[in-house]
């Protein structure tokens, strides 16, 4: 398969200049429950205090506060992405705010740019998007320090019956509207690589939280 990691950005891009669009394909991708789900992985990311935390695919950046609060003033926040318009509106937000200690870089995420030196990862809505998923969990894997972890809130087709009714029509949509990959199984990639990893699945199966550490 040929991947086109500019024309995946090229989509970002788009979504980075229709704010008001992207917060209403989140409403819908939720079902209405984004703030519960984004509640939920930042629990089970918990970024404690001086700890260095890689977003990956960071968008806007409407995680950075979250974990910046989390990892206080001696911790790190770095957020990779590929996009130019998302890299733009994240520095943004991160000038707006005066964090000093919050960094955004573009990048690929199969190359982030730390060297097995970060406590803890985050993706959010983005390694379903990644061109090549399985390279960039390997990549978040080296990345880390031993012990650390990785969360992943993500999205997939439905299961069961409800599947059947759905997917034919959201699938195709969602293909279009964000690139997404819905036949890569995340889940089955942080196993593969991880020491251990534990998954809670909602919304019918459409929405999960990972949580993937790496052994000491």
């Amino acid at each position: 398969m040929t991947v086109d990691a500019d024309a995946d950005a090229d989509v970002y891009d788009w979504w980075s200049r229709h704010p008001r669009a992207l917060e209403m394909l989140y409403c819908l991708a939720f079902l209405g429950r984004e703030a519960s789900f984004r509640r939920r992985a930042m629990a089970a990311l918990d970024p404690s205090p001086g700890e260095h935390v890689l977003e990956l695919g960071c968008g806007t950046g409407n995680s950075f506060a979250a974990i910046r609060d989390g990892v206080g003033p001696d911790g790190a926040v770095v957020g990779l992405d590929f996009s130019r318009g998302m890299v733009r509106a994240a520095h943004e937000r991160v000038d707006d705010a005066g964090w000093t200690n919050v960094h955004v870089v573009r990048g690929d995420a199969c190359h982030p740019p730390v060297d097995g030196a970060v406590d803890a990862a985050y993706a959010s809505m983005s390694l379903s998007a990644v061109p090549e998923p399985e390279r960039a969990v390997v990549a978040i894997h080296d990345a880390l320090r031993p012990g650390g972890r990785f969360v992943v809130l993500d999205a997939r087709p439905f299961s069961g019956a409800l599947g059947l009714l759905l997917n034919p029509f959201i699938v195709p949509t969602a293909e279009w509207a964000t690139d997404w990959v819905p036949g890569v199984d995340a889940v089955a990639a942080l196993r593969r690589t991880f020491a251990s990893v534990s998954v809670d699945s909602f919304n019918a199966g459409s929405i999960f939280v990972a949580t993937a550490r790496k052994g000491d």
